[in-house]
């Protein structure tokens, strides 16, 4: 019997045998621990005896499901076949009408079947994890509730046959491109901050989460779900295996979170995130959830302090080592002038086109380096290394001891980004002139332009009037810039991670003028009421502008993070500030 025709009678049969075992009590036993270390409940393993005889009646194959693991039925070998016996065992113990079986089916050479004789059963399964995903040819997916029937071939298209129908439909992935408008399926078991960011930041048009891997997989295949995503380590071989060559049938695009192509043993154990969705949005999703530079760096910049030599001597070395390696660097004037034997291209700071080929940016000094560099950056999705040059370097994640080795991490794509939120926003002045604000990692501060002078400020979150403050300045400080000024001036310690900004008065007036956290979503306008009293609106430590009587800034989450390779554990930074 052919691939295609096998997986679907083996499907067609565990449709039949299930059937009369949904709603029955005994289902929903535990039976055993299966070999991918889950627990197997009877109806699981009732499905999977069912394939088993199956295939014994059809053909000889090496079978690998949740629960046997790994099966060699048959003595003449001619296939390997991935099976999960019900994906959605939950849904179908609980009569939710989603639930489904997989299978997927490669087959053995003629060369290797020779080997495979004198094999024995662990020889086999050691061998067979040599194969990948990537090898299997055919797809079958079955709605065991609705009795739909999703299948696919390598190289022929993918297809869906309806229950009760008698002509097969191709299908394809959609061909949305506009996240505000996607529909995306979400496995959310055990939530993380990303995606209950993602959720509550209403990034897509809708979400929804279904509880069976392989028929989400299929609803992206033909374009009912644009996206479907798990970004925790857990997605198994056997959950995707059928869907996954439907899928790439379809015209869709599946890798992990960070972009890489899925390259799954045929192991049972085998675990993987997964971004399955058209090509359109596919490069956005992972630019959401994961590390879409993990891919070899095309050309790093290098940005040094300009006083201390020692910094500028490890970015020599650090040119000197890419340059072995064959990777291009890019370097500011100062620098590019010690570089005499070596081609490297100029950093203009005047110029964000220079930047433009830049993959990753490495940051030799201390926090006021990592802040210009990320001016420089000027928004673009440029992920830094920073490697602590300067006094405290709070924002640093690397001493310089680890700088050859997190290059090295950055080269191989073994290292993970940490997203920080920057604060932006604009000032709008009362003559009707507005004026866009640059991007702040640590803080926005308002600030009397002349000592010892009190400003007047009225200050509102979302519309809704917060108080009058009365103080030198005040603080409008991102969670990375809580560890800063903010803290220096009373403010709370926050978690980079957290969504949210703290208002913080400098030397108030008022006892009552304390920090304010409010949400990150939120818009913060405040407006100076002090009759000549100009303020300096200051940056990151930058003087942008001067304000005065009836002017006033609003400000909330930049459009733009910064994007850091991530080293040093917070809670071990915070140390830096106990001495």
């Amino acid at each position: 019997m052919d691939m295609l025709n096998l997986a679907k009678k083996i499907v067609d049969n565990i449709d039949k045998g299930v059937k009369p075992l949904i709603g029955w009590e005994k289902s929903d036993e535990i039976v055993k621990i299966g070999a991918d270390g889950t627990p197997t409940k009877r109806i699981d393993l009732i499905a999977e005896n069912i394939a088993s005889n199956t295939i014994e009646k059809h053909c000889g194959a090496i079978l690998i499901s949740e629960e046997i693991g790994v099966s060699v039925i048959g003595h003449d070998l001619e296939y390997i076949i991935i099976l999960d016996p019900i994906d959605g065992t939950y849904n179908a113990l609980k009569d939710i009408p989603i639930y489904s079986t997989s299978v997927a089916i490669g087959r053995i050479s003629e060369e290797l079947k020779k080997k495979l004789s004198n094999m024995q059963k662990k020889e086999i399964a050691k061998f067979i994890k040599n194969h990948t995903i990537n090898d299997l040819e055919v797809g079958v997916v079955k709605n065991l509730y609705t009795g739909d029937l999703y299948y696919a071939k390598k190289g022929e298209g993918a297809y869906l046959l309806k229950s009760g129908e008698k002509e097969e439909k191709r299908i394809t992935v959609s061909s949305i491109n506009n996240l505000k408008d996607a529909s995306i399926g979400l496995f959310v078991y055990g939530l993380s901050n990303n995606i209950l960011d993602f959720i509550k930041d209403r990034k897509v048009r809708r979400i929804r989460l279904f509880g069976s891997i392989a028929l989400e997989m299929c609803y992206v295949a033909r374009g009912a779900l644009d996206a479907f995503i798990n970004i925790n380590e857990n997605t198994r071989l056997c959950d995707i295996a059928g869907g996954y060559v439907i899928v790439k049938e379809a015209g869709g695009e599946i890798t992990d979170k960070n972009g890489k192509e899925l390259n799954l043993r045929l192991d049972v154990n085998e675990r993987t995130s997964l971004i399955c969705s058209n090509k359109l949005i596919h490069k956005k999703l992972v630019g959401i959830f994961g590390n879409k530079w993990a891919i070899k760096p095309t050309k790093f910049g290098i940005i040094t302090r300009r006083d201390k030599e020692r910094a500028i001597k490890l970015g020599i070395k650090i040119v000197n080592y890419l340059n072995s390696k064959g990777i291009k660097c890019a370097v500011e004037p100062h620098l590019k002038r010690r570089l005499t034997n070596i081609d490297v291209e100029e950093i203009n700071p005047k110029d964000p086109k220079s930047l433009s080929s830049i993959s990753h940016v490495v940051s030799i000094g201390g926090d006021g380096t990592v802040l210009r560099t990320l001016k420089l950056i000027d928004g673009n999705e440029i992920p830094l290394i920073s490697i602590n040059m300067g006094t405290v370097g709070f924002l640093t994640e690397f001493d310089e001891k680890e700088a050859f080795k997190i290059i090295d991490d950055v080269i191989k794509g073994e290292y993970e980004i940490e997203k920080r939120t920057r604060l932006g926003g604009k000032i709008k002045f009362k003559n009707g002139k507005e004026l866009k604000i640059s991007g702040a990692l640590n803080e926005i501060v308002l600030i009397t332009k002349n000592p010892a002078k009190m400003l007047h400020f009225e200050v509102f979150v979302n519309g809704d009037f917060v108080e009058d403050v009365r103080a030198d300045g005040i603080i409008i400080s991102t969670p990375t810039g809580s560890t800063a000024y903010s803290l220096s001036a009373g403010g709370p310690i926050i978690e980079p991670l957290v969504d949210g900004f703290v208002i913080v008065p400098i030397c108030p007036f008022k006892l009552s003028s304390r920090p304010i956290v409010v949400n990150g979503n939120s818009e913060i306008r405040i407006k100076l009421v002090s009759p000549g009293k100009p303020a300096l609106v200051v940056v990151d430590g930058d003087v942008e502008a001067k304000i005065d009587v009836g002017d006033e800034i609003i400000l909330k989450k930049s459009d733009s993070y910064a994007y850091f390779v991530k080293g040093s554990n917070f809670y071990n930074k915070l140390k830096k500030l106990y001495y």
